[in-house]
C-alpha cells in the first residue's frame, strides 16, 4: 500500500477515536452517567458498546439532515472495512461492502476526471472526515481541531477533526 493509502487509513482511525469520544460524551451526558470511563454502558469493558452501536445511537437521538445521516452511516461502514480489510494491498482493496462505499465517496465528493481513481478515493476520505468530525462536533457541542495548511499532504483545503487531535496527527504526516 503506497504512503498516502495508509496515511488516509491512520487519519480514520484517528479521527474514529475522536468521533467516538464526542459521541460518547455526548450519551454519557444525555443518560446522566457520571462517570463514562468506568461505564458499562459506555466504557472500556466487553459489554459497552460499539463504535457502530454509539453512532446508531447519535443517529437515534439528533434530527440529521438524510445526507447527514448517510455521511455518518458511510463513515461508519468504511471504518469497519478499513478495520477488517486491514491486511489489503490498495485502497480501493479496502472497500470490501456490498454498499458500495468507495462508489457513494466518489458521487458524495467528486474529483477531477483526470485523477487516478486510488487519488480520488483518497481525497473523498479526506473530505468525510472533515465533514462528519465537524458534524460530530457541531452536534454534541464538543470542540474540534482544525487543521489548514495541510493540502500539501492530502491534496485538501481544510480538515477539522475531533477534539485533541492536532497532537496525534504528527504521527501520520511526515
Amino acid at each position: 500500500m503506497k504512503t498516502s493509502e495508509v496515511k488516509v487509513r491512520n487519519e480514520f482511525f484517528v479521527s474514529a477515536l475522536f468521533i467516538e469520544s464526542a459521541m460518547t460524551d455526548y450519551l454519557s451526558e444525555k443518560l446522566n452517567i457520571k462517570d463514562s470511563i468506568n461505564s458499562e454502558f459506555l466504557g472500556n469493558h466487553d459489554k459497552a458498546l460499539t463504535f457502530s452501536q454509539k453512532t446508531d445511537a447519535l443517529l437515534d437521538s439528533i434530527d440529521f439532515s438524510i445526507i447527514d445521516k448517510s455521511k455518518l452511516s458511510v463513515f461508519r461502514e468504511i471504518y469497519a472495512e478499513f478495520q477488517k480489510n486491514s491486511s489489503a494491498l490498495t485502497l480501493e482493496e479496502s472497500f470490501t461492502s456490498p454498499d458500495s462505499n468507495d462508489d457513494f465517496l466518489l458521487i458524495l465528493y467528486p474529483q477531477s476526471d483526470y485523477l487516478p481513481r486510488e487519488e480520488k478515493l483518497i481525497n473523498a476520505c479526506y473530505q468525510l472526515i472533515g465533514e462528519v468530525s465537524e458534524l460530530v462536533a457541531e452536534h454534541t457541542k464538543k470542540p474540534e481541531v482544525k487543521l489548514h495548511g495541510i493540502s500539501r499532504f492530502f491534496n485538501v483545503d481544510k480538515i477539522k477533526i475531533g477534539k485533541f487531535a492536532m497532537m496525534f496527527s504528527f504521527l501520520f504526516v511526515s
